[in-house]
């Protein structure tokens, strides 16, 4: 089964070189500043607009927050646009929402929202690396890069429904945890938890997820496999005993998944193979032969390739 992935958003700089607003000829320091980020002086920008700021006439305009706003999110982009944890994109952001929280004529809304939403974007594509990179040190800063990621995004759509996108984050990072968990399956074994609770929380938003069911289930039956394999000509009676009910209660949480990736797709090869497996671990003969003969004709019909 391929891991699945986030998909990285891609897009182009809202007006890169200059804004599309006239000077304002009543804020001088303002007016400066859009000339100098105009002439591609960042560095100057960003300190006269921070003198406009300390002006009286000036510090209390939604269009130098505005062009606050733009100034620090050139300095990230050209910059910083590496550095997740730039403060340059952070005063960016907050200086947009004020120019929102000013501007009561909407007069730079379009502006201020086309910005918040590549700055938006730049931190869903923070999560992408972060979940592509998943590892045991930084396993909590997906989930608040998401978080900030969708604080910005409901500025610019605030009846956003992230569902579609909390089920992928689950489930790649349940995927994630999985892997570090299969890394070293003795010390890591709380990932394997982590790895299940957050396959459940996509299935809790998306329940006919075939490849979240279907993924939760081989976790479950792979984590009896593994304890199985472990038995050796020394494991005292009462330990196997132990292991033994261990394997079953493991094969029986792993079977209402896979039964449920089976009817969300009856005639996919994998689930079938995976019930098959599941029913002769738990000595169910009958079971076994039910869906060792349904693969058996799918195969025959041609419906399912058989193995190469």
């Amino acid at each position: 089964m391929g891991r699945t992935g986030l998909i990285l958003i891609t897009f182009f700089l809202f007006m890169c070189h200059g804004f599309s607003m006239s000077a304002q000829q009543d804020l001088p320091r303002t007016s400066q500043a859009v000339k100098l980020y105009e002439s591609g002086d960042l560095v100057g920008a960003k300190e006269v607009i921070l003198d406009a700021l300390q002006k009286e006439e000036e510090q209390n305009h939604p269009y130098t927050w505005c062009v606050k706003g733009f100034i620090f999110k050139e300095i990230y982009k050209t910059i910083e646009n590496k550095d997740r944890y730039s403060a340059n994109r952070d005063v960016a952001i907050d200086a947009l929402k004020t120019s929102i929280r000013l501007d009561t004529k909407k007069e730079y809304e379009t502006t201020n929202l086309k910005a918040l939403e590549f700055l938006a974007n730049t931190l869903y594509n923070d999560v992408v690396y972060l979940t592509r990179g998943l590892n045991e040190y930084n396993v909590d800063e997906p989930e608040k890069f998401y978080k900030r990621y969708q604080t910005v995004w409901r500025l610019v759509e605030p009846n956003a429904d992230f569902t579609h996108k909390d089920v992928e984050l689950y489930r790649v990072m349940a995927e994630g945890f999985n892997k570090i968990y299969k890394a070293d399956p003795e010390r890591n074994l709380v990932f394997f938890d982590k790895s299940a609770s957050y396959y459940k929380k996509a299935i809790a938003l998306k329940p006919d997820d075939t490849l979240a069911n279907y993924n939760l289930a081989i976790l479950y039956y792979n984590r009896g496999v593994f304890k199985i394999k472990k038995i050796g000509a020394s494991t005292e009676i009462f330990e196997l005993i132990f292991i033994q009910d261990e394997c079953i209660e493991l094969f029986k949480q792993s079977l209402p998944f896979m039964k449920k990736a089976h009817d969300l797709d009856p005639t996919r090869k994998e689930p079938l193979q995976g019930l098959r497996a599941i029913f002769k671990s738990l000595s169910e003969d009958q079971e076994e032969l039910k869906y060792r003969t349904l693969l058996e004709q799918y195969i025959k019909e041609g419906v399912i390739q058989p193995e190469d």
